[in-house]
């Protein structure tokens, strides 16, 4: 049997993620969802895990880059 559509969403979130960073992944996302649902819900189940210090180390590795 195949991969359920949760387990598909998991595992391509995770490519997105190991090629564009969490930060571009976001922005892919973004582009291809229409603005519905709970942004928030949204935002905390893709960032559950990852911490701010994670988030901060990203973006000042953008900019130095």
């Amino acid at each position: 049997m195949g991969a359920t559509l949760a387990e598909i969403k998991v595992k391509g979130w995770e490519a997105l993620v190991k090629e564009l960073g969490y930060a571009g992944a976001t922005r892919f996302i973004l582009l291809y969802e229409p603005g519905e649902g709970n942004y928030i819900e949204k935002r905390r189940e893709l960032l559950k895990d990852i911490t701010i210090d994670e988030i901060i180390r990203e973006i000042e590795n953008k900019r130095k880059s």
